[in-house]
């Protein structure tokens, strides 16, 4: 996936939103425990209950399998230390089964998050307009696998090493909800079709395979594989939209900003959702006053005009134009930074918001890359063995569901330690710990030198944070910083 350069002044308030969460297990397994109780499981699961009709109950499984992702080790080692009194084999034989739909759990989850948050009668600080805008985040990530027999695998292309490798790319859809980040949409995709997926003879011959039940799950992962990104991508939202979850936006990196994507999301509900997201500057054209112009020509007509303007707070400057793509209405934002040789293109489909409240929005889709970040850490995102398709696809779905139970844990934790639950004069972001404050001085100091290099601030994060290489750096220098601030404490 290409990206784009984008702001150099991105901010990135939470390095690791799980980090004070996962350091004290104990806490943790007794917080998952309790939270789990919240979401009402067993009301939702009973669907599955005619599914496996013998032996232990859905419920039962699934949260223990939820208990082995927390350990940050695989099922079978959870076993062999005798922490997991179950056979490994009962719950791989659920992951096969192709008649749970795994897709459907995640959503439903989701769901019971959001009931959770409004039973609580939190709402947004009206002083706040970015908390108020609920946005749909749209990106994908690698998934790479050791071996070559998993089902459906191919070569396909990493954008953080640049290079390719075997494996799959995820598709997610996530919701933000002004506070909480909210994984409830996925799909696995392949790449290098024409290229026989990058396998030989040899290794196409020793992937999985097995029947298939046409009436089954696992046929729709199946044809799901070769399908367009944005044509699934659409197809989630539209049914995000059916299940009532509402945003006002829908934000994306600049691999998915085209005319399809923007004309497919301006039609669900009549214009229910705008667009905000990176453009490439490439040959594309937009109409402006009858007349097509590629992004190089519309940036000098407007500097020869003046009308390039400077924003302190982005230590930028910028040119603001509303153009026509392909027939849908746009405004335009031309961004060239402190010390960049190169212009940006930041699009959005509503006309009324103005260059830093694009910005504000567009970095709230960082969250989405630290969530990756979390979940191949912390949860063993992508490092399931297990060769069907049907296990990799219970494997992600597992792996966000306890995202979910933990990201509602910290929401509560965070506003228990301030003595009372959800006030309504709460600000939006909440007061910062020790380690947090800490965090934001070393990713400041970061981002300033960067800056003076002349180098891509967003790009460069992307790639400290995406890497796992980094992650244990990064967990030995916060959990420093943890045990300090407990003896700060005491």
């Amino acid at each position: 996936m290409i990206r784009s350069s984008s702001q150099k002044s991105a901010k990135i308030s939470v390095l690791d939103e799980l980090t004070n969460i996962l350091i004290n297990k104990n806490k943790t397994d007794v917080g998952v425990v309790q939270f789990s109780n919240q979401f009402k499981i067993g009301r939702f699961l009973s669907v599955f209950s005619s599914i496996k009709k013998r032996g232990l109950p859905v419920i039962s499984v699934l949260l223990a399998m939820i208990f082995s992702r927390l350990g940050g080790v695989s099922i079978y080692a959870k076993q062999q230390t005798g922490d997991l009194q179950m056979d490994d084999n009962t719950m791989y034989r659920l992951m096969n089964n192709p008649l749970i739909d795994w897709k459907s759990m995640l959503l439903s989850f989701t769901k019971e998050f959001l009931r959770c948050v409004a039973s609580k009668g939190e709402k947004d600080n009206e002083n706040n307009k970015i908390s108020q805008s609920k946005c749909f985040i749209l990106d994908d990530t690698t998934i790479e696998k050791a071996g070559k027999t998993f089902e459906g695998l191919s070569k396909v292309h990493d954008h953080v090493s640049c290079s390719f490798v075997f494996g799959f790319k995820l598709l997610v859809l996530c919701y933000w909800d002004g506070k909480s980040l909210l994984p409830f949409g996925f799909s696995l995709h392949r790449e290098s079709k024409k290229k026989e997926y990058g396998l030989n003879k040899k290794q196409q011959k020793r992937q999985f395979k097995k029947e298939r039940d046409v009436a089954g799950f696992s046929q729709q992962y199946i044809e799901e594989l070769d399908e367009e990104k944005c044509k699934v991508a659409i197809r989630q939202i539209k049914r995000a939209v059916r299940n009532r979850i509402l945003a006002n936006y829908v934000l994306m990196d600049s691999w998915f900003i085209s005319d399809f994507m923007i004309k497919s999301i301006r039609e669900i509900k009549n214009g229910l959702l705008n667009v905000v997201g990176m453009c490439k500057m490439d040959k594309r054209k937009f109409e402006i006053n009858e007349k097509l112009f590629n992004s190089h020509t519309i940036i000098k007509i407007n500097e020869a005009k003046g009308k390039v303007q400077t924003s302190r707070k982005y230590k930028s400057k910028y040119i603001s134009v509303v153009a026509s793509y392909d027939k849908t209405a746009v405004k335009l934002f031309y961004i060239k930074y402190k010390g960049a040789k190169n212009w940006t293109l930041l699009l959005t489909t509503d006309l009324s918001l103005s260059f830093v409240k694009t910005m504000e929005l567009y970095q709230i889709r960082w969250s989405i890359e630290v969530m990756f970040k979390e979940c191949k850490q912390y949860l063993r995102l992508g490092k399931s063995q297990n060769t069907d398709l049907c296990g990799q696809i219970a494997d992600v779905a597992l792996t966000f569901i306890t995202y979910t139970i933990l990201t509602l844990y910290k929401r509560f934790e965070n506003y228990e330690t301030l003595g009372k639950l959800f006030r309504e004069t709460q600000k939006f972001m909440l007061e910062k710990t020790l380690c947090e404050r800490i965090a934001l001085v070393v990713l400041k100091i970061i981002t300033d030198l960067l800056e003076i290099l002349c180098i891509d601030v967003e790009e460069t994060i992307y790639r400290i944070i995406a890497l796992e290489t980094n992650n244990k750096s990064i967990q030995i220098l916060l959990n420093a910083v943890y045990q300090l601030n407990n003896e700060h404490s005491k």
